[in-house]
């Protein structure tokens, strides 16, 4: 009982506080700038369609309304 044997295996060393903090705060900053560039991603889309859609937006019932009055 008191062999006082460490829990990590002999092959691989010592486990380091330091080193978990950093790679759990290192993966935080990872899902931060996946959450970022998503968002940038979301609003770049939003303004490429915004660009292909007619500026004003009866525009398109008009120009149905002329051409059937056209053809009739």
């Amino acid at each position: 009982m008191s062999d006082n044997q460490d829990w990590y295996l002999e092959s691989t060393p010592k486990p380091s506080l330091r080193a978990w903090i950093f790679g759990q705060m290192a993966m935080g900053a990872v899902y931060a700038a996946l959450a970022l560039f998503g968002v940038i991603a979301v609003i770049l889309i939003i303004r490429a369609i915004s660009y292909l859609l007619p500026e004003d937006p009866f525009a398109a019932l008009e120009l149905g309304t002329r051409a059937v009055s056209a053809l009739v």
